[in-house]
């Protein structure tokens, strides 16, 4: 099966979107299908082989993070023309009905005889063009052969303005690449507690909650270190912030190949998200074995479910965060117990099995009889070439 997997946020962006589609396009891969990867261009990039640009990426800023749109003269023309040269037998677009591959990609599919499914990936409070747009896009959204969402709220937010049969197959983790490292609960009152921040620089991901709390965590454990990996156009202003605090906040910015070994080497992964649909930054936390203190929302709800692999606590209260991370840095025994409860959900979450579903959605659509994967040995490591971090 040739599969064309359309992404407006792609590497070396990182975040949900990117990891779900280049993961996805591996397995695929792996298993003796075609899938090809079709972004934007955002500046020199060691791309993976079955990696293809179109247009120029531009960032917009929106919902209090960061976001991407493509531009080029006659997108939608050079769509279609890879579209048909490569004769593929599915498009799947990630990013549902957003511009502006939510709106071409499936168009320019259609004109060259091609179905259409759509992964819807953002969850959001309200939306000012879904009500004003809401017919035409209602129109383009009756066209797609099937419709995903990563989570229940991705559905909630989305059946507000539009109809559609919704199917809900979860974000995956690769739990070859994300794994424990040996480091030990107790290591925390021995060695220091060791925290982290791991993700995009920006306010929605509430890194000032976790600062703001760090103060009344020194004042218990003066050694503690909070590492912030990631990078965004406010890391600035979080170094600033972060100033005061001296040698206990360590910022490290991007980091890739390297993601496994912060996440293991911490005692918590502190995940401050104010807005979230899901939380893929969660499942690598959980296949590494790490405890996690996260924000109360409603994607990572979705996520934890009442499981003991985290304790969720109020959004930007740091108060509640201090004294939170305070009382499991003094417990090994339950962090202990937390990470053995992520270890465990995390492989509900194996990418084999998220594929495998999603396959299951191409075969339908075609009309196909299920197939047995096969695998053809295309490995993460060999598959992607990592970016300078």
């Amino acid at each position: 099966m040739r599969v064309a997997l359309v992404a407006e946020d792609y590497y070396p962006q990182l975040g949900g979107v990117p990891e779900h589609v280049h993961n996805l396009a591996l397995q695929l891969n792996s298993w003796g299908h075609a899938a090809t990867v079709i972004s934007s261009h955002m500046g020199s990039y060691p791309d993976a082989a079955f990696v293809r640009r179109v247009g120029t990426s531009r960032v917009i800023y929106s919902n209090g993070g960061v976001s991407r749109i493509t531009t080029g003269w006659g997108l939608r023309r050079q769509l279609e023309a890879v579209f048909g040269e490569r004769r593929y037998d599915i498009v799947h677009v990630h990013g549902g009905l957003a511009p502006t591959f939510g709106l071409a990609a499936p168009i320019a599919a259609w004109r060259v005889g091609i179905p259409v499914v759509a992964t819807f990936h953002s969850w959001f409070a309200r939306s000012l063009a879904c009500r004003v747009f809401r017919r035409p896009l209602q129109r383009i959204l009756d066209r797609h052969a099937a419709t995903i969402a990563v989570s229940e709220p991705v559905v909630d937010a989305n059946s507000r303005y539009f109809r559609a049969d919704w199917e809900i197959i979860p974000n995956g983790v690769d739990l070859e690449f994300f794994r424990p490292n040996g480091r030990a609960p107790t290591d925390a009152l021995t060695e220091g507690p060791r925290l982290l921040f791991l993700g995009r620089i920006e306010p929605r991901n509430g890194l000032g909650t976790a600062l703001a709390a760090l103060p009344r965590i020194l004042a218990r454990y003066p050694n503690a270190v909070l590492t912030v990996a990631g990078d965004g156009p406010w890391r600035g202003y979080y170094e600033r912030r972060a100033r005061s605090l001296g040698a206990s906040v360590r910022f490290v910015g991007q980091v890739f190949e390297e993601r496994p070994e912060y996440y293991a080497s911490a005692d918590l992964y502190l995940c401050p998200t104010t807005i979230a649909s899901f939380g893929v930054t969660l499942l690598e936390a959980m296949a590494c074995g790490t405890p996690m203190i996260v924000s109360d929302n409603l994607g990572f709800r979705s996520v934890i479910d009442g499981g003991a692999e985290a304790v969720m606590v109020p959004k930007d209260d740091p108060v509640a965060w201090a004294d939170t991370t305070l009382a499991l840095i003094a417990d090994p025994e339950r962090r202990r117990a937390m990470g053995e409860a992520g270890l465990a959900k995390a492989a509900r979450f194996a990418w084999p099995r998220i594929a495998r579903r999603e396959l299951a959605v191409y075969e339908r659509v075609l009309g196909a009889p299920p197939s047995e994967p096969r695998y053809v040995g295309t490995g993460r490591t060999s598959a992607i070439v990592s970016p300078s971090c």
